[in-house]
């Protein structure tokens, strides 16, 4: 579906839309305008470009279900539709010459296809209003974030942007297929050697714990890699250095280490952990999932080894 379904604060949704547009249109300067809802309200437009594309951005708040938010999502469509058409004559002293043609709502996250039908049904009601402000062709689109990789992109280099998504919690049935999958027989095997050592003198119970919790580590970083990958393809590549470059001082690093297995993992954990909260465009979330997935990684695969 469409976007993201992470929550954003109403406020924090569209100060990080304006950020996008202003990269969007950041040439030549002066081709996108903000226009502040702090007075009067904001008619039923949040910026423009010169182009005539208008630009309106809305968070819903507080949703259980895609009925719910396809009911806040339609009613404010309505709402700043209505705003937009009753407000004519203050637009046309914002615009002057402009006239908007494309109308885009964004949204953090859209499921229902019925909103695009009240889209549909909104634009062909304005057009025969003829409005001043108006462009004869008037449409009405939906986006999301997706529609601004590019810029999300340039922020993420700027750190005015984080990629941060909750790694995914892994079902304990997924977790006994993917360690009795035989094609990972010997990255199990190598993670049982090493947990052994790591947990000396502890319980069977405990070491297989820690086992489950090294492969649940795998598997979740994974998927936000997988998903930082298709959405930031740029700062994935930066992370991917950081790992590779990583990876290739450790086997040297166990075997000349004085400490002990336990506290080597730990300390390589918090050491890498600390690096990736240097790659611009993650949060603190996604470098604490992906030093957990380049441990694990690095148990079964054995870079990092203890023989």
């Amino acid at each position: 579906m469409p976007g993201n379904p992470q929550p954003w604060k109403g406020n924090d949704w569209e100060n990080h839309c304006q950020r996008l547009l202003k990269k969007r249109y950041a040439s030549p300067p002066g081709s996108y305008q903000h226009i502040p809802s702090t007075t009067q309200g904001d008619y039923g437009l949040e910026g423009y470009a010169a182009d005539g594309t208008g630009y309106q951005c809305y968070a819903a708040q507080e949703w259980a279900d895609s009925k719910q938010l396809y009911e806040k999502q339609r009613n404010k469509i309505t709402r700043d539709i209505g705003t937009f058409i009753a407000n004519e004559k203050e637009l046309v002293k914002i615009l002057g010459a402009i006239k908007i043609s494309l109308w885009n709502f964004v949204v953090p996250y859209w499921n229902n296809k019925d909103l695009l039908e009240h889209a549909k049904k909104k634009e062909t009601a304005v057009r025969p209003l003829k409005l001043k402000h108006v462009g004869r062709d008037f449409r009405i689109a939906i986006l999301t974030e997706e529609d601004f990789a590019t810029e999300v992109q340039l922020l993420a280099h700027l750190n005015l942007y984080q990629f941060d998504v909750a790694a995914p919690p892994v079902a304990a049935a997924d977790l006994a297929s993917w360690m009795a999958d035989k094609g990972k027989l010997e990255l199990v095997a190598n993670l049982s050697r090493k947990a052994a050592l790591i947990g000396a003198g502890k319980s069977e119970e405990k070491k297989r714990k820690f086992e489950a919790r090294m492969v649940a580590h795998y598997i979740s970083g994974n998927t936000v890699l997988g998903r930082l990958q298709q959405e930031q393809p740029e700062t994935y590549g930066r992370v991917i250095e950081y790992k590779v470059s990583r990876e290739n001082n450790l086997e040297a690093e166990t075997y000349s280490t004085n400490k002990v297995p336990a506290q080597f993992l730990e300390a390589t954990l918090q050491q890498y952990r600390s690096e990736l909260t240097d790659v611009p465009g993650i949060s603190p979330r996604v470098a604490e999932s992906l030093a957990h997935e380049a441990v694990s990684d690095w148990l079964l695969r054995c870079p990092m080894d203890f023989d």
